[in-house]
């Protein structure tokens, strides 16, 4: 597809489950997205990834803590269908699943729809999920309302992303079976980039990010907070495999200072994923 409609399809996947890079993957960690400049050939597309985290980070929070608080691992599979309205025009639906592994059962289901304008290189879009600890025992479930904005631009072969997602929890409050508080948010400035190593076949899509809390996270004493939450960077290894079908291993590093839950002060993961287009 054309490039302003990939810049739509990753926009609205970022602005509902942003925690990497856009160009890496439309699950919780983006690990494999890298823009193809052809006309789009039909009126929908879909995406099925599947991948494996060292560590569950979501939103500056080690979301499984694990022995010692260093956390465990987790496997996802992501499915997600792009209907392309009009030729500025998006609506993403999809569901993502993990699976915490080792000693432990967690289990999370997400749906989340997209709906993403183009104005150019400019990307709006607003959006909704439906998260749900699948593992819990009292049914902890969220509704959240998404928000966010892109531009692309390019410096010679360079392709970099800024933009701003926002996350904003409906509820219910934690007293109430939420596993974050009632009206609690979340901002986050990114910038994404895809430097292309070798043709359209391998590229490297680094990016850094700030998370700003608003009684989103809590810290370890289970108290909200109002500020800065982490800054995180990483870089994935984007490589494709073929026309279809992508391959992304990547690392990252995420840095907080406010005694998060679960979560140690400097972290360091990675993983990898598959993803098949069509």
């Amino acid at each position: 597809m054309k490039k302003t409609t990939k810049l739509a399809v990753i926009v609205g996947a970022a602005a509902l489950l942003s925690s990497s890079a856009l160009f890496a993957g439309t699950g919780k960690t983006f690990n494999e997205e890298i823009i193809i400049e052809t006309e789009p050939t039909q009126w929908w597309n879909a995406e099925l990834s599947t991948g494996w985290d060292s560590l569950y980070m979501f939103r500056g929070v080690n979301v499984i803590p694990g022995f010692e608080g260093y956390g465990s691992s987790i496997y996802w599979t992501d499915l997600s269908v792009t209907f392309n309205l009009t030729e500025n025009d998006f609506l993403t639906i999809g569901t993502w699943v993990g699976f915490g592994i080792g000693d432990t059962n967690y289990k999370e289901l997400n749906v989340y729809t997209a709906y993403t304008h183009t104005f150019g290189n400019l990307a709006v879009s607003l959006g909704y999920s439906y998260y749900q600890i699948l593992s819990a025992t009292n049914n902890i479930y969220s509704h959240e309302l998404t928000a966010g904005v892109a531009y692309a631009f390019e410096i010679g072969s360079v392709t970099i992303i800024p933009g701003l997602n926002y996350f904003f929890n409906v509820g219910p409050d934690l007293d109430q079976g939420g596993f974050v508080p009632q009206t609690g948010s979340f901002l986050e400035a990114r910038v994404d980039a895809e430097i292309p190593v070798y043709s359209d076949v391998v590229a490297l899509t680094p990016w850094v990010s700030f998370g700003t809390n608003f009684r989103y996270n809590v810290d370890s004493d289970g108290s909200p907070f109002n500020g800065g939450n982490n800054a995180e960077l990483g870089i994935a290894l984007p490589i494709a495999l073929s026309e279809n079908i992508t391959v992304a291993p990547y690392g990252a590093y995420s840095y907080q200072w406010n005694d998060l839950v679960g979560t140690k002060e400097n972290t360091f993961w990675g993983g990898g994923s598959v993803t098949f287009a069509f």
